[in-house]
């Protein structure tokens, strides 16, 4: 994240930028030099050229305004497009790095780079406009009188050393308001996806406890920053208007000891406005980028490009040794030793809170135990680590996406729409697509909720079932579904040749009986066995 980002976006776009700018400046400045020649012929009673003079200047003044309306416009475009590039890599990096948490990414992909919008692209061209203004703006008024350079240079350097005084607590405020507002969003993010069971146990005063606190930290932070602001922008101004009040008073003298012209004095007092405001926004600028010095090094480490998502390797079997998983509340949960070879079919069982969900969030690698093994097998017999292991999971809450039935089966796959047919049809989907007017091209609405929980883990498995997933784990995954649906779609997956463990409760003794053999999970799973029927 970086002026050097920006600029190279498009090269040939951020000259035309800055010359455009340049163009500006210059046109800005002969305009109000110009005026000096009008305030002289006035004084002189040369009317005819006094009008000439206005003229002159309105058409520098119309030609600088288009100039800076277009820079500004090519600008916006150019920080746009650095952005959307940006906010690509931050979903690679997601991506290719593994979960994070929704509340982080969504602080990261729109309030973080708004702020750096607002607080770090914006004020550079601040920077970059006032610059050329400043400049060229202090050349023509040296032009006046020399005497007026050094009086300017003398309380410039003094309101360049103002913004010191606040600038570390600018930079920690910023940051401050920026982790406030991502412990807003995950709390609303926990919350709220409970708010269906707040509503039925009338618990909304706890949720307005919790949202209050959030926000009102959230509140006190941005005024924090703003406040910062507020001194800021008021030592800045404190000494733009002595510098520009103190500059005046030495033209005035200048004028009544005849060593300028009236006009000389008047557009001296103007360039003297233009440079301590150009000074002013120039200081609130950087202020403000250095502000986001933390938040640009975070984006930064985002957008560092990462490798691609290796392949991972198939896998047939599971084999877990003295296993222990600990969690950071003390919660210790130790499984017995476990091998599962290839094409088993397996029934995970125990009571709530055994671990049987934690046991598959080991094998996908999204937890790492504290002690023990647990290795996968290919099918030449090599061990592969979970985080390398190819393997189709199923969970009772099933992950959808706002696209049509048949994408979210094939996952966007387009080889795979010829099988569509026959996998719904395996998982006893046909009847549910017959509902919908456009069938498998219905589009999943994630906000009108338009299948039901059944509907969705049918859609799922079919998802499972037409990749030819070699190692299915389930966890719960017929929960939704009724029983004689269920007893066709697990009789179907026993009669696939891929390893299958599945978590479930509640299965007839008969559908119980088609599984090679189970492993239960106790309270102390130390005792935890495994039944082979």
């Amino acid at each position: 994240m970086s002026l050097k980002g920006i600029l190279k976006n498009n090269p040939l776009r951020a000259a035309v930028v800055m010359a455009t700018y340049v163009a500006y400046a210059l046109a800005s400045t002969i305009s109000m030099y110009l005026f000096k020649y009008a305030i002289n012929d006035l004084t002189a009673n040369k009317w005819s050229r006094f009008v000439f003079w206005l003229l002159i200047m309105a058409a520098g003044g119309l030609l600088a305004v288009l100039l800076h309306a277009l820079a500004t416009y090519l600008y916006s475009k150019q920080v746009q497009d650095y952005f959307h590039q940006v906010r690509r890599q931050i979903m690679h990096h997601y991506y290719a790095q593994g979960t994070t948490k929704v509340a982080a990414m969504q602080n990261q992909l729109g309030n973080n780079l708004k702020v750096l919008t607002d607080d770090y692209a914006m004020p550079l061209l601040q920077v970059w406009q006032n610059l050329l203004s400043v400049t060229m703006t202090t050349t023509a008024l040296f032009t006046l009188h020399w005497s007026l350079i050094a009086a300017t240079a003398v309380v410039v350097v003094i309101v360049l050393l103002l913004p010191k005084i606040i600038e570390k607590q600018m930079g920690q405020a910023s940051i401050a308001a920026t982790k406030k507002n991502a412990k807003m969003l995950d709390t609303v993010k926990n919350w709220f996806a409970g708010l269906s069971e707040l509503r039925r146990y009338k618990s909304g005063k706890r949720l307005n406890q919790e949202i209050d606190q959030s926000s009102q930290a959230l509140a006190q932070a941005n005024i924090a920053k703003k406040r910062y602001e507020g001194v800021s922008i008021g030592i800045n101004g404190l000494g733009n208007a002595i510098g520009q009040i103190g500059i005046a008073f030495w033209g005035g003298i200048l004028y009544f000891n005849r060593q300028v012209s009236l006009g000389d004095w008047s557009v001296g007092a103007e360039f003297t406005s233009t440079i301590f405001n150009g000074l002013w926004s120039i200081i609130s600028a950087l202020t403000r980028i250095k502000s986001t010095k933390k938040l640009r090094q975070e984006i930064e480490e985002l957008i560092v490009p990462v490798a691609d998502e290796q392949q991972s390797t198939n896998v047939c079997g599971v084999t877990g040794k003295n296993l222990v998983v600990k969690y950071d509340n003390g919660e210790t949960i130790a499984y017995p030793d476990f091998n599962v070879n290839r094409g088993d079919k397996v029934l995970l069982v125990g009571d709530s809170g055994t671990g049987k969900s934690t046991l598959f969030k080991v094998m996908l690698g999204q937890i790492t135990p504290a002690s023990g093994e647990l290795a996968f097998t290919d099918e030449a017999g090599r061990k592969v680590a979970p985080q390398e292991a190819h393997l189709g999971y199923i969970a009772q809450d099933a992950s959808l996406f706002p696209d049509t039935i048949i994408n979210n089966i094939t996952m966007f796959s387009q080889k795979l729409a010829n099988r569509v047919d026959q996998t719904v049809e395996k998982v006893g989907l046909v009847p549910d697509l017959a509902k919908f007017a456009s069938h498998g091209e219905t589009v999943i609405d994630l906000d009108q909720n338009n299948l039901s929980g059944g509907q969705k883990q049918k859609i799922v498995l079919a998802r499972a079932e037409i990749h030819n997933t070699q190692f299915l784990l389930l966890d719960e995954a017929t929960s939704a579904i009724d029983s004689q649906t269920t007893n066709a779609i697990v009789c179907e997956l026993l009669n696939m040749d891929a390893t299958v463990i599945l978590i479930a409760h509640n299965f007839s003794p008969e559908l119980v009986s088609r599984f090679d053999y189970q492993i239960h999970l106790k309270a102390d799973n130390k005792e935890g066995e495994k039944d082979v029927n």
